[in-house]
């Protein structure tokens, strides 16, 4: 396994985990105001992420392709989500 790899599958999967931990507290909450405690933290790593993505493209890094990639999909899966999220 090379390395851009390695990165790619810690990346995604420390995501994954970070956004699975978003959306069980805002389900373990149960509260009505538990909805926007995920439109808060969910577009805040999204946009940490682009931070990180243009910082390593600046420094010409070829992981920022990786990050690039994790904020398009989180991009796409923000508004399915907040549609699931609405439900609880």
């Amino acid at each position: 396994m090379t390395t851009y790899n390695l990165h790619r599958t810690i990346a995604v999967v420390l995501n994954a985990i970070i956004i699975g931990l978003i959306i069980y507290f805002v389900i373990k909450t149960d509260s009505d105001k538990s909805p926007i405690i995920f439109m808060v933290f969910y577009p805040a790593l999204t946009i940490l992420n682009l931070i990180i993505a243009i910082v390593l493209w600046l420094l010409k890094v070829a992981q920022a392709n990786i990050y690039k990639q994790i904020t398009v999909g989180q991009l796409i899966l923000f508004v399915p989500l907040v549609f699931i999220i609405s439900q609880f």
